[in-house]
């Protein structure tokens, strides 16, 4: 039977969203309770905070339910509660650590719904005698963070809804997420699908202004001021290979705005994908890079036309230990940007080329 001090899980939720607490001081905040949290995996990263906000940031409990409470394999079965990335993208699924480019693409981050507070379960089986993981939760909205709901807070009343499988046909896919560092001599595969779902209204502010539209970048509330309440859904499916030092990784999207309240709107669709192929010249050590990725759709009409944005990226990574220490470099062409991210050092609209470097360090 799990027992769990109450008081210390909301606490945890508590102090790392309101304070500026230093690794150190989580350790002790855990470890000075021998035994409370001795059934459970946890993540206790170092963050950052801007202007007393932290971001970028995951903090959460798991406890495998499935091996503790039934007697199954590790794994199989496990819950989960805090704050983390939303199951949807396989994009988001992978790390920075993991990437071949230095950053995500236009489109995967115009579809991305981040991270929020969830609670949720996990786990893994074998389907055909093949691997397969899948993961479910219910969060407070799309791309919400730690922000609270209520009359307190800047998040409307409306869960979200998320999950993802990734299936592996062929069995095991090997070393890294991305690159084909085990040099595969027979092809390594693997398949994924994903859905987020949520209901988003104006009483929600934080959420209100994410959705944004193609290709001019544009937040949606700002071509519907008068819009009070809108669906948002979201799938995607996804491809990659690794096979004699070539990778290949592809992932579609497709969203769908309807049920508008406020206003006389029909339903507004957006899709896209991202393209990337890898290929180890010298075996494990440079690779040389190529993106392509587009975002389709009439949202930025109001339903009248369909446009587009495209990304085209050309580079190379010299790994000097596998993933732990490499520098990438990539030259990209934007053609209309639908987003804004500091990361990507892209704003809405942008047009001309990205020349980047990256030297990266994973220790």
């Amino acid at each position: 039977m799990l027992i769990i001090d109450h008081n210390l899980i909301e606490g945890f939720i508590q102090y790392i969203s309101q304070h500026n607490f230093g690794l150190v001081q989580l350790f002790q905040y855990f470890f000075m309770r021998p035994g409370v949290l001795k059934p459970l995996e946890y993540l206790v990263p170092f963050f950052e905070q801007t202007k007393n906000i932290l971001v970028d940031i995951d903090y959460f409990l798991s406890f495998d339910i499935g091996h503790h409470q039934f007697g199954l394999e590790k794994g199989r079965l496990g819950f989960r509660t805090g704050r983390w990335k939303m199951p949807f993208t396989m994009a988001r699924f992978l790390s920075g650590q993991e990437f071949e480019f230095t950053d995500r693409s236009v489109a995967s981050t115009f579809f991305d719904v981040n991270r929020s507070l969830a609670w949720g379960l996990y786990g893994s089986s074998r389907l055909a005698s093949r691997p397969l993981d899948w993961e479910a939760a219910i969060f407070n909205g799309l791309v919400t963070g730690g922000a609270e709901t209520g009359s307190s807070g800047t998040l409307d009343n409306n869960f979200a809804y998320s999950g993802r499988i990734l299936w592996y046909p062929t069995g095991s896919w090997g070393k890294g997420e991305l690159a084909d560092f085990d040099y595969h001599r027979c092809l390594a595969t693997r398949i994924g699908a994903g859905f987020a779902n949520t209901t988003i209204d104006r009483l929600g502010t934080t959420e209100f202004g994410r959705i944004r539209v193609v290709d001019s970048g544009q937040r949606l509330k700002t071509l519907l001021p008068d819009a009070t309440e809108f669906d948002v859904n979201l799938w995607t499916v996804s491809s990659s290979f690794k096979y004699r030092g070539w990778s290949m990784s592809m992932e579609y999207y497709f969203r769908l705005l309807n049920q508008f309240e406020g206003v006389a709107q029909d339903e507004l669709f957006d899709h896209g994908h991202w393209l990337q192929v890898g290929k180890f010249v010298i075996p494990g050590k440079f690779q040389l890079l190529f993106r392509w990725s587009r975002v389709v759709g009439d949202s930025g009409t109001l339903g009248l036309t369909d446009q587009s944005s495209d990304e085209r990226s050309g580079g190379f990574a010299w790994y000097f230990r596998d993933q732990h220490a490499k520098v990438v470099f990539d030259a990209t062409y934007l053609d209309g940007a639908p987003i804004s991210s500091s990361a990507l050092d892209v704003q809405p609209g942008d047009t001309g080329w990205l020349i980047r470097t990256q030297l990266q360090f994973a220790f």
